[in-house]
């Protein structure tokens, strides 16, 4: 039961990461705030702990998000 309980746990944080790296994208595709702003916005005490989160979760810097987004518009 442990190890259940241990796996949904891992499963819920990865969903929880996901959303907020989904809105984190959003964000950068449709406001002009900052990489930093976001982090911020989005819990984030450190703006490298953003970008490394971001990087982890999307493959990319959020700069290199955005830029890439930008020019598909």
């Amino acid at each position: 039961l442990a190890d259940g309980s241990k796996h949904c746990e891992t499963m819920a944080k990865e969903e929880v990461d996901r959303r907020v790296a989904l809105e984190a994208q959003r964000l950068l595709v449709h406001t002009t705030a900052t990489s930093v702003a976001i982090g911020e916005l989005l819990g984030f005490d450190e703006p490298t702990n953003f970008v490394k989160f971001f990087r982890r979760l999307v493959g990319t810097t959020p700069e290199a998000f955005r830029q890439a987004h930008r020019l598909q518009r």
